[in-house]
């Protein structure tokens, strides 16, 4: 691996597989750094992530580690935020909000999973984390580390054209990288296995009989996604989001995941008062219960739901670590930067489904959800094994991922992208209309299109068209997707749609590069 030097500004992209040994230089520079009387931010990308890195920062350096996070009480905030300000420690780690924590000597900035959507804010005030830790680390004339096993398409990119220097980590600490099965969906329904796959059974009772650990991930949480009557097709929606509820069976109700709105679960159809309903799909919940009907083991799921009260992150860590549990079920958030040397197999359900999200970047997030959640399989010294379910498991994004094969994925992504425009070819905006009535919104986006394509500013416009969820606690959404290649011919338009809707009764957002469309 390339040498990373602390005297001067310089980008680095650290691309290691997992379990190859990130955490490690990591310190190994901050203990550098520390030497020279400086200071380090290190960035994760989930409040899961923080316990069990706290913990290895703070074996190695004692009380100079400083935490922040929303998880955090505003006391708590306030504590550690003095203790940065009084010089009482050397290295903060914390989510995105901690690049903003306030030393004034810093050496380095370490941002670990740097391909992660969360690093952006997108409510006000938006920013990148990225961003300013780059604007930060020019001001010290000091290096920022990305770190990834999965780097965006961007930063890959600005390094395979010397932006940042790249180094590359490609071995695993145990030189052992777990062997991938895939499973068609398709060919288990027809044999009666709708949920877990006969080779995915099998490997669990094996498992569990070698005394091992399991992780499975299946990233929706709930119990049941769609409520729907047989007999006349009524679906229970809310009605302030136009979004078919989520059954959450541990409080008997539905809830919306977006805007909170929850009633007990029908039973009687409200429109033709039939008793013909329905629940169709499958969370995190329902499969809870499937595991344990199925299996003689200690259970615990990690999602939304489960980890609202405070410190149940880390609780449900350090007892899964301690061997507590047997399996461990998940979403996304189980997926990547926890290690637990005795899981040796990783089962994905429905590993394909976000295909389906109508997002250029459907492919590369399903790539490094699941080559992420690979990797927590056999970092100890047993070997792993990891099962991926799906309807269309011969995508190259899915057999990439499972084959640790970032580069392959890569240049099929970069041809797909270069022939649709997208980025990193093109620059992307996105305005975001939003407001009480549809045809208001609609038709404002409307006048905001005309008037762009009557600058005659060599871009591409796309819209208005209402955005993936159009309606959020009765505001509507809309959308114009900008593509553009000359940032400083498009941004006094910009500034100047920003200006004269500043006081409008319809609120417009625009967003330049933004990570979901």
């Amino acid at each position: 691996m390339k040498k990373i030097e602390l005297d001067h500004f310089q980008p680095y992209l650290i691309h290691g597989v997992t379990g190859s040994g990130k955490t490690e230089v990591y310190m190994q520079l901050i203990e550098k750094v520390i030497k020279n009387n400086q200071e380090a931010i290190v960035l994760v990308p989930e409040i899961s992530l923080t316990p069990q890195l706290v913990l290895m920062f703070r074996k190695r350096f004692g009380n100079l580690v400083a935490i922040l996070h929303s998880g955090l009480s505003n006391g708590e905030k306030y504590d550690e935020w003095r203790k940065i300000e009084r010089n009482e420690v050397k290295i903060v780690i914390g989510a995105r909000s901690a690049i903003f924590a306030p030393f004034t000597n810093l050496g380095i900035i370490i941002i670990d999973e740097e391909h992660s959507a969360t690093y952006k804010q997108e409510n006000k005030p938006c920013y990148h984390a990225i961003d300013i830790a780059l604007w930060r680390c020019k001001r010290h004339n000091i290096p920022l580390v990305l770190g990834s096993a999965t780097p965006s398409i961007e930063s890959y990119t600005r390094a395979m054209q010397g932006v940042y220097t790249l180094c590359e980590m490609q071995n695993r600490v145990n030189n052992n990288y777990p062997k991938t099965i895939f499973v068609d969906m398709k060919d288990e329904i027809r044999k009666g296995n709708r949920i877990i796959s006969e080779d995915l059974d099998n490997k669990i009772k094996e498992k569990l009989s070698n005394n091992e650990q399991i992780i499975i991930l299946l990233n929706r949480r709930g119990y049941t996604t769609i409520t729907t009557c047989k007999n006349c097709g009524y679906t229970d929606i809310c009605p302030h989001c136009d979004i078919p509820l989520t059954y959450h069976k541990s409080i008997n109700m539905m809830r919306c995941h977006y805007c909170g709105y929850a009633h007990p679960i029908i039973k009687i159809c409200p429109k033709c008062k039939s008793d013909n309903i329905n629940n169709y799909g499958l969370g995190t919940e329902k499969l809870e219960n499937i595991l344990k009907e199925k299996y003689n083991a200690r259970i615990v799921r990690m999602d939304q739901d489960t980890t609202t009260n405070k410190g149940s992150h880390e609780r449900i860590i350090k007892d899964f670590y301690n061997h507590e549990y047997d399996i461990l079920l998940g979403t996304q958030m189980i997926s990547k930067g926890l290690n637990f040397p005795n899981v040796t197999l990783v089962g994905v359900v429905n590993g394909d489904a976000s295909l389906n999200i109508p997002d250029f970047r459907s492919a590369e997030r399903t790539f490094q959800l699941l080559n992420q959640v690979a990797g927590r399989s056999g970092r100890g010294e047993k070997t792993g094994e990891v099962i991926i379910q799906g309807f269309n498991v011969n995508h190259y994004s899915i057999v990439c991922a499972c084959n640790n094969n970032y580069k392959d994925f890569y240049q099929e992504e970069l041809r797909i992208r270069k022939a649709l425009k997208y980025s990193p070819y093109y620059n992307l905006c996105m305005i975001r209309l939003k407001g009480k009535n549809f045809d208001e919104v609609n038709k404002e986006a409307e006048s905001i299109v005309k008037h762009l394509k009557s600058k005659n500013l060599d871009i591409i416009v796309l819209g208005p068209t209402p955005s993936l969820i159009p309606k959020i606690n009765d505001v509507y959404y809309v959308q114009i997707i900008i593509k553009y290649k000359n940032t400083s011919l498009l941004m006094p338009e910009l500034e100047f749609i920003n200006d004269y809707y500043r006081n409008h009764k319809i609120i417009v957002e625009i967003d330049i590069n933004p990570i979901r469309l």
